[in-house]
């Protein structure tokens, strides 16, 4: 008998711990993490952000007319030309929401900056009397492939992506999951 119980003892230990390795998620809510192919988990560092405006400054030209001239730019900039976090290629990660009962293209997008000599933006809107307005009303540039995992995650799954330093922007500049991909 007490070896029938050390052996559905062992079974049902093998069978959590199995269990739990199956669904493995970032620990705290809004957290993004890289799946690794050992099924481990790498969390993606968060950055803070900013939101720069900058304008050609034609406007201030004491002249009749420049004011037309003048362009406005808005930019969600991250200070240093690469995240802390690198992949390659083929990229899947896990984003912890708390709850997955929305469309993630409310919660979240994927968006890939332009890289400068100190810094990476992403251009949100732009400005001008002659040009008009043209701002970003999706944060979703990069295309990815999103379903529900477990009951609180989303996994998210990347083609090939083109070399280049991407984030979750989800409305809040002061912590950018971001990361590289070379």
């Amino acid at each position: 008998m007490k070896k029938y119980l050390l052996a559905l003892a062992m079974l049902l230990t093998a069978g959590s711990t199995f269990a739990q390795s199956k669904n493995i998620v970032p620990e705290y809510v809004g957290q993004v993490a890289i799946l690794n192919p050992d099924s481990t988990l790498t969390v993606v560092k968060k950055e803070a952000g900013s939101i720069k405006t900058k304008s050609s400054k034609w406007g201030m030209i004491p002249i009749s007319g420049t004011g037309l001239l003048d362009k406005s730019k808005v930019n969600l900039t991250i200070k240093g030309t690469e995240s802390p976090t690198k992949v390659n290629g083929k990229v899947v990660m896990i984003m912890n929401a708390g709850s997955n009962e929305k469309d993630p293209s409310s919660l979240f997008g994927i968006i890939k900056f332009e890289v400068n000599k100190k810094n990476r933006t992403y251009l949100m809107a732009s400005a001008g009397v002659l040009s008009g307005v043209d701002a970003t009303t999706s944060f979703n540039s990069v295309m990815a492939d999103i379903k529900k995992y477990g009951t609180d995650c989303y996994i998210i799954s990347f083609g090939n992506l083109e070399p280049g330093e991407y984030a979750f922007f989800t409305g809040d500049v002061s912590g950018l999951a971001t990361f590289s991909v070379k």
